[in-house]
């Protein structure tokens, strides 16, 4: 009789045990059978978001104010005291929560539904300092050819942020809980885009931010008219193509879009006469080419500007479009081509003009390499050989406006044929001289020979000392 007393009291426990869990939480599988065999499919989960938990700790005691978790219909709330959990609330059912000014300091919160709870982790942090948006931007203007952009944040003193993306003016999707200090999310847009980031305070202020993104054209170039009789190699090609960009050399049309492709154009050729134009490559980059590539040897040179206001130089295989090679990334844009600069060789029938006729000033030759006209104004000189070299750097005094055209070097008859570059500034054309070498010469015509008869030009050369480049003139265009 007592064994089945005890075994009835037993079954009881059980059952009131197995109720109570129960109430608190309803199975998250169904079963379902096939023949002799039984499975589980889930027919819901619990939630499986981190809760980032922000804390202001004052004299009333410590405020938790945390971001609503969609799939939640409850919070366990925690805080860690002598080396453990304890609960503080099993089933709080709000966003806001006060504990004394006694409580640990260490708090978590875990979202919770019917069928479970999410993983617990500590993702509180202490906020003291004021409101403030310190940064909110995008990896791109223009979302990649996937449809994806990428946003970054960093704020400080919020208790909660969010981001809402728009299209067409009507809420596509919403980022309630995410990290209130900084983080990065991708999203996928259909069409142009309007990204609002609100970060709360404590006390419920708002400071709002709104990024704008921009799809690829579906069909960027409108077809009309007849082609003509004239040879138009990329009429057809239905490409949103910069026009500065267009570089015919060799039998082929080397040019850039504006969706940052470098392309090559080829003919196919019959009887010598062309017959079709293909695509021979094209390659992707992470800015757009603005002006037209420069060819040396196999090699095309180009400069590319990115989104964020800098600039780069690189070269590619003109035939393969491979073998990429860039500079480091510089501080202003590069939308000006670049210049390759070899001066012309010396001769011995100069030299000797020089010293029979007793010229005593210094004769000068242009010194050699890649020039970059960064859109600041700055003129960088790059080892012809090793692009990452860079051979001297010179500014432009009073430049007053931005370098957008690729700058021409010319010889000035009236001045003795000297050379300078003619640089686009704004609503000036101004004449820039060109940075030289400067060879010292013999004042007398007896060393001049001796140099002459022995073969050797002994000179001293000199770089151009100063770090600035003249501007000779000035005109208003």
């Amino acid at each position: 009789m007592t064994i089945r007393l005890l075994m009835l009291l037993f079954t009881l426990n059980f059952i009131a045990i197995t109720s109570v869990t129960a109430m608190e939480f309803k199975q998250a599988y169904a079963p379902i059978s096939v023949g002799k065999i039984t499975t589980f499919i889930p027919i819901e989960r619990a939630p499986d978001a981190p809760v980032y938990v922000s804390v202001q700790p004052s004299d009333a005691g410590d405020k938790l104010v945390w971001s609503a978790v969609d799939s939640a219909k409850f919070y366990f709330i925690e805080q860690y005291i002598n080396g453990k959990w304890e609960m503080v609330n099993a089933n709080y059912q709000g966003t806001q929560y006060t504990l004394p000014k006694s409580a640990s300091g260490v708090y978590r919160v875990t979202a919770c539904d019917e069928y479970g709870c999410a993983k617990a982790k500590q993702q509180n942090r202490v906020v003291s300092e004021p409101l403030a948006v310190k940064a909110f931007y995008t990896n791109r203007s223009q979302v990649d050819d996937y449809q994806r952009v990428s946003l970054s944040w960093e704020i400080s003193g919020a208790a909660t942020v969010s981001i809402t993306r728009y299209e067409q003016g009507r809420k596509v999707e919403s980022w309630l809980n995410i990290n209130p200090s900084r983080g990065t999310l991708t999203s996928n847009v259909r069409s142009l885009a309007d990204f609002r980031l609100v970060a709360k305070d404590f006390n419920g202020e708002t400071i709002a931010r709104k990024l704008r993104i921009a799809t690829l054209p579906e069909n960027p170039v409108k077809l009309q008219g007849a082609k003509g009789k004239y040879t138009q190699p990329l009429f057809h090609s239905g490409l949103d193509i910069v026009s500065r960009s267009m570089l015919v050399k060799r039998g082929s049309v080397y040019f850039s879009t504006h969706d940052g492709q470098l392309m090559r154009y080829s003919a196919e050729k019959q009887n010598g006469a062309a017959v079709e134009w293909k695509k021979s490559w094209s390659l992707k980059l992470d800015g757009v080419v603005n002006n037209a590539p420069v060819m040396k040897a196999d090699k095309l040179l180009f400069s590319v500007s990115l989104r964020n206001g800098t600039g780069k130089m690189c070269r590619v295989n003109a035939s393969t479009g491979g073998e990429k090679e860039c500079t480091e990334i510089k501080s202003s844009a590069l939308i000006a081509s670049p210049l390759i600069i070899k001066p012309a060789s010396k001769s011995t029938e100069s030299l000797f003009s020089r010293a029979v006729s007793f010229v005593s000033r210094p004769s000068s030759q242009l010194i050699e390499g890649v020039y970059l006209f960064r859109r600041d104004g700055v003129v960088e000189i790059l080892d012809p050989n090793d692009m990452h070299k860079e051979i001297r750097t010179f500014g432009i005094p009073d430049f007053r406006n931005e370098v957008v055209s690729t700058p021409i070097l010319i010889s000035d008859p009236d001045n003795n044929f000297e050379e300078h570059f003619i640089v686009e500034d704004g609503l000036d054309v101004i004449g820039v001289e060109a940075p030289k070498h400067t060879l010292q010469q013999s004042s007398s015509i007896v060393e001049a020979a001796r140099e002459w008869f022995n073969g050797n030009e002994v000179q001293n050369e000199s770089e151009q000392s100063s770090d600035t480049l003249k501007v000779l003139w000035r005109k208003r265009l």
